[in-house]
């Protein structure tokens, strides 16, 4: 039971960790068109929705 419990804890820790790389990665991607995309004030606040709506969908898929 113990085992179980913290191999739950660990798969659970690098879900979460691998989920928040891949937002990162696709909120730093896009289109390069006028050479500052993904950079600024823009960039952070759709970084934060993204992980908004990927935590929603998590509780939601529970």
């Amino acid at each position: 039971m113990l085992i179980n419990m913290f191999t739950r804890l660990v798969t659970r820790r690098l879900m979460n960790w691998g989920i928040n790389k891949g937002i990162g990665a696709v909120s730093k991607s896009g289109k390069r068109t006028s050479g500052k995309a993904g950079r600024g004030k823009g960039a952070g606040f759709n970084k934060k929705r993204t992980k908004q709506a990927a935590r929603l969908l998590r509780r939601i898929g529970r």
